[in-house]
């Protein structure tokens, strides 16, 4: 046979050829013994069990697996500029992943518009870059967690 040729087999013949040659196995039965059920036990209640699901005077529960988590909105900073063609702004700062030594580029909404979001639980400082290497005017800004920034630079 040459490597191209295939083996004049029946359908049945290749199928029996792929089934894996296993030996039966012996199926031994354990021993059963009968024994007397044992008398269900009653269901109770137990205090501690409602405390652990009720609320704490704060709103959140006792038990913090149970508790939901807080839809947090993002953070963000919305840029008036037109930065001409083929410049692009990026943000500079410290929370949310943020850093001073490298920017994060802003997405370009429309000609004159940029915006950066995330989620931030602590304070927002930033200061936009243009083609992250020229710092715009003025003092740094700051941002709340979930607040909307909406700013106008200028270089």
């Amino acid at each position: 046979m040459g490597w191209c040729e295939l083996p004049n087999l029946s359908i049945k013949q290749l199928q029996l050829n792929l089934e894996p040659k296993m030996k039966p196995v012996k199926q031994t039965k354990k021993p059963t013994t009968t024994k007397t059920p044992a008398p269900a036990p009653k269901a109770t209640v137990k205090a501690a069990t409602i405390a652990t699901a009720a609320p704490v005077p704060n709103g959140a529960p006792a038990d913090p697996k149970l508790a939901k988590p807080a839809r947090v909105a993002p953070t963000t900073i919305e840029a008036h500029i037109d930065v001409g063609f083929g410049n692009q702004l990026f943000v500079r700062g410290q929370g949310a992943g943020l850093s001073w030594e490298r920017g994060v580029p802003l997405k370009s909404v429309d000609p004159k518009t940029w915006q950066w979001s995330a989620v931030a639980t602590d304070k927002l400082t930033f200061k936009l870059l243009l083609n992250d290497s020229i710092w715009a005017q003025g003092a740094d800004v700051i941002a709340a967690p979930g607040q909307k920034v909406e700013i106008t630079p200028s270089f």
